[in-house]
């Protein structure tokens, strides 16, 4: 069966749904927007018209609203990219970011920032421990995977875990040891959620998980050897070490600065890319681009939820994409073991 149109309706179709769920998040809030005046403002932007609405209307749009929806988008893609690469790499359809530790180590260097005081004294300083964290994490990973000499898959999926173990351990041992007022800082980051983040985060989360999704896209041939087994990929060719290192450098790097810019977003590379597959296949020029579009849409849909379920306070975004990830996971792993 040619898969080719199949897959050009589905991206059309996930294109469509993601530009809906940003007009919506962009519109709904606690001072709704219309969404013609929406059009009008962005259209009076690139010079094309102009806009009649007040200034404090453009504030919400411009300041609040459309970097907030922006920043999940890139976000929720750059995980859906992570959760179909490492699914590939570790030919385990139930494998996302939190196999390389990067959301442990992540928190682990976001409580460090609290707990020195720079959160509150220095811009940025948060998402930029963040991401040290998730860098000293991955690294930690690699470094111990291959102390004995080359490691096996399941040798660096056990050795991820215990150093997600290790970061959790000292994240435990730093919220014991931070004030309560500091405690309180990190808890809402720790939940995932993208209150309060501007046009600084966006241009950051954009390079970081840009940079990192190209590059995992240009190798996508790799990838789908990858996928095949490490010995099938090596008679056709492939350099399997540095292939995989490569790749999982890159997923490591779109995963770290999206938990940095958001803190912790589960579930969202486990679902869109597992869903997708039954329907686009499993070659990564097809699956890598739908996961972005569907990750994008959801976390967008998500933080629509988080700030619009309660008026008086956000809810954490990373609670509601566990809401729906957890039950889809459940189900899903129960029918991978049916077939196994």
């Amino acid at each position: 069966m040619n898969d080719g149109p199949r897959f050009a309706r589905t991206a059309l179709a996930l294109a469509a749904l993601l530009a809906v769920a940003i007009l919506m998040a962009i519109a709904l809030g606690s001072v709704p927007l219309p969404t013609g005046g929406i059009v009008r403002s962005l259209s009076a932007r690139l010079g094309l018209g102009s806009s009649d609405w007040s200034s404090t209307q453009e504030t919400i749009l411009w300041t609040v609203r459309l970097p907030r929806v922006l920043l999940a988008a890139i976000v929720g893609g750059g995980l859906a990219v992570v959760g179909a690469t490492l699914q590939a790499v570790f030919r385990n359809p139930m494998a996302d970011s939190s196999l390389l530790g990067v959301g442990a180590g992540a928190s682990l260097g976001a409580l460090i920032a609290v707990k020195l005081g720079f959160s509150s004294q220095v811009f940025l300083a948060l998402p930029f421990f963040a991401f040290l964290g998730a860098l000293a994490a991955v690294l930690g990973v690699y470094a111990l995977a291959h102390a004995g000499g080359r490691p096996s898959l399941h040798g660096l999926l056990l050795t991820g875990l215990a150093v997600s173990a290790l970061c959790g351990a000292g994240s435990s041992v730093l919220l014991v040891a931070t004030e309560e007022f500091r405690v309180k800082i990190v808890l809402f980051w720790l939940a995932g959620g993208l209150e309060g983040r501007g046009w600084t985060h966006v241009q950051l989360a954009g390079a970081f998980v840009g940079t990192g999704t190209v590059l995992t896209f240009l190798m996508h041939r790799p990838l789908d050897l990858l996928s095949l087994g490490e010995e099938e990929a090596a008679s056709l060719g492939l350099p399997v070490h540095a292939a995989r290192i490569g790749i999982l450098s890159l997923a490591a790097l779109t995963a770290g600065a999206a938990a940095a810019a958001a803190g912790g977003v589960p579930f969202v590379g486990l679902v869109a890319p597992h869903a997708l597959r039954p329907i686009v296949g499993p070659l990564g020029r097809r699956l890598l681009p739908a996961s972005f579009l569907a990750g994008a849409a959801l976390v967008v849909l998500a933080d629509l939820a988080a700030r619009t379920v309660s008026n008086r306070l956000d809810l954490p975004l990373g609670a509601l994409t566990a809401f729906v990830g957890a039950p889809y996971f459940l189900v899903a792993i129960r029918k991978y073991e049916g077939r196994a």
